[in-house]
Parts: structure tokens; C-alpha cells; sequence
């Protein structure tokens, strides 16, 4: 039977290595590189940083941008247990990154396309990090300066690309719904509805009770910082990842239908304004919600079993060393 002050001795003389690893680390001079390589940064992407707060203010689609640093920071000290603790070696492939973010940077400066500019920041962040710390600090980091691109505006054209499609989905289900409703009559063409109702006759357009289907962006960002913000396997994050559309077209539909009950039961200032904005942020509960229910179930999905000489978890561990 093993003694307790053996198990002690023991695990203390199993994490010796680990400690005397991070010792090695020189943090005073990394901390040094890496504050001035910040500033350093902020001082040439000063205007970008400036427009991308200006946007995050003003545009609805957007706001959700003061987060992303914010869960970045987060899922790295989720992660603090895997830091390597070797010393931090330069990663002088991580130059080539730098000089490719530059170019990046200086001709779509003279084009003047801001996305582009701001995708360079992110580029130049990765670079900095391998050029200082070397590529186990970058491949320990990467998913959090990865995620710092969904706080990157994409092009209206794009965007509005992407997003028709699923406009009209929307609309197509939401007219199906309101359909549903006693001396209702209800038709999608396109992305409006038109509906008729106790002889009242009006158009509901989902551009506008909806523009660019908002927050969708939010829901792919939530979607996958719920997938990489715990352990789990790599197929469950891909269903988690691939739920993000259809978790989107599922809140817009309970948006737009929620917002043709209002127009259409004589309700039209619920419709709009603070009222609007409100049922939005109210569908990223709706989401949150969702994902975390496929969570959920892909973690109760099946029952691994204990290797061969181990007890359960949370059972108890006496009898291994009787």
C-alpha cells in the first residue's frame, strides 16, 4: 500500500522538471519584447485600431467587436495549463510573416480597402508572436489571435452576399409561420412578406426588420468560442462550428416572425427602436442557449470507458494501491 507522504514525494519529483522549465523562461526580457512590440503596433496601425472602434460604435452588425479581444485574452488563460515551458526561442520564419503583413498593410493602404488593412494587423500580430517566442508559444496561441478576425468588418457587398440567401430563408419560414394564424395570409416574395389580416393589407421587409440578418456574425463567433473554449474533440467542434448557420437562420426566423406579429397586430413601434434592438440581443440568449444544448448532448453522446486498471471517474481510488 502506498503512503501518502510517498504519493507526495512522488508527484512533487514528477512536476521538479516542469517548474525548473518555466523557471528557464526569461519572462522580465519576453515581457519587455513583447510590450514594445505592441507599441510598436499600435502606433502603425493606430488609424486601423481607430476605424475599427469607430465601426464597432456605429454599425449594429458589429458591436460585437469590443468582445472578441476580450474572449482572446480569456481563452488563453483557459489554456495557461498547456504553456510551454521550454525557454522561448526566436522563430525568424515568424520575419517573413512580419514582412508579408507589411506589404499587406502598404498596398491596401494605397487601394484604401480597410479589411484588408485590418486582416494585416491580425497577420502581423501572429508573425510577432513566432518571431519573439517561437513556434510552441505560436502554436499555443494561434486560435486566439486566429479569433481576432471575426472583429474585422467584412465589405458590405460581401457581406450582404452572404447574407441575402439566408434572408430569404428567413422570410420564406417566417411567412409559413404567420400563415399559421387564424384569417391570416401570408406570402414571401423575395425577402418581403406581404400579409393580410382582418382587411388589413401590409409589407413586412426582412431587410429592414433584419438588415443583413444582424448579429450573424455575433452567432459565428459565439459558436466557435464555444466549441475551443473547453476541451473536447475535434469532430465535436466541427458539429458545433457547422451549427453556427442553421442556430443563425432559427434565431432570425423567431425574429422576423416576432417582428410581423408586432407590425401586424397594430404594435409597429415594438418594431422598431430600442424595442428592436432589444429582440435582437435577445437572440443571442436564444443562441447561447442552443449551443450549449449540442454541447450538452455531444458530451453525453457516448460513455467512454475506463482503461484497464483504472477506477471510474469520481469513484474512488483505495483499492489500486491495496
Amino acid at each position: 500500500m502506498t503512503s501518502a507522504s510517498q504519493f507526495d514525494a512522488g508527484y512533487a519529483s514528477a512536476r521538479r522538471p516542469l517548474r525548473e522549465a518555466a523557471s528557464s523562461i526569461d519572462w522580465t526580457r519576453t515581457a519587455f519584447q513583447a510590450l514594445v512590440a505592441a507599441a510598436l503596433i499600435a502606433v502603425l496601425y493606430w488609424h486601423v485600431l481607430l476605424t475599427l472602434v469607430v465601426k464597432w460604435e456605429t454599425i449594429g452588425d458589429w458591436s460585437h467587436g469590443f468582445l472578441i479581444p476580450v474572449f482572446s485574452v480569456y481563452y488563453l488563460y483557459l489554456q495557461r495549463h498547456r504553456f510551454p515551458t521550454e525557454r522561448a526561442r526566436a522563430g525568424y520564419a515568424g520575419l517573413a510573416v512580419m514582412l508579408v503583413a507589411f506589404a499587406m498593410y502598404w498596398y491596401y493602404t494605397r487601394t484604401a480597402i480597410a479589411y484588408y488593412q485590418s486582416l494585416s494587423l491580425v497577420l502581423m500580430i501572429f508573425g510577432v508572436t513566432y518571431l519573439l517566442c517561437g513556434w510552441p508559444v505560436t502554436r499555443w496561441a494561434w486560435f486566439a489571435i486566429a479569433f481576432l478576425v471575426f472583429a474585422l468588418p467584412i465589405p458590405g457587398g460581401v457581406y450582404e452576399q452572404m447574407t441575402i440567401p439566408l434572408q430569404k430563408i428567413a422570410s420564406a419560414l417566417a411567412a409559413r409561420i404567420l400563415n399559421a394564424v387564424p384569417n391570416m395570409e401570408a406570402e414571401a416574395n423575395n425577402i418581403v412578406i406581404s400579409y393580410l389580416y382582418q382587411g388589413k393589407e401590409g409589407e413586412l421587409n426582412v431587410e429592414q426588420a433584419c438588415s443583413g440578418i444582424r448579429l450573424m456574425m455575433a452567432f459565428v463567433a459565439l459558436g466557435v468560442a464555444m466549441a475551443f473554449g473547453s476541451e473536447r474533440r475535434l469532430w465535436h467542434r466541427m458539429v458545433m462550428i457547422l451549427s453556427c448557420v442553421p442556430i443563425a437562420i432559427f434565431c432570425n426566423v423567431v425574429r422576423v416572425t416576432t417582428t410581423g406579429f408586432f407590425v401586424v397586430f397594430g404594435h409597429e413601434d415594438w418594431a422598431k427602436g430600442s424595442y428592436h434592438m432589444l429582440l435582437g440581443l435577445s437572440m443571442l440568449l436564444i443562441a447561447f442557449g442552443l449551443f450549449g444544448l449540442i454541447s450538452y448532448v455531444l458530451g453525453h453522446l457516448f460513455v467512454e470507458e475506463p482503461e484497464a486498471g483504472l477506477p471510474p471517474a469520481g469513484g474512488s481510488s483505495r483499492g489500486a494501491g491495496e
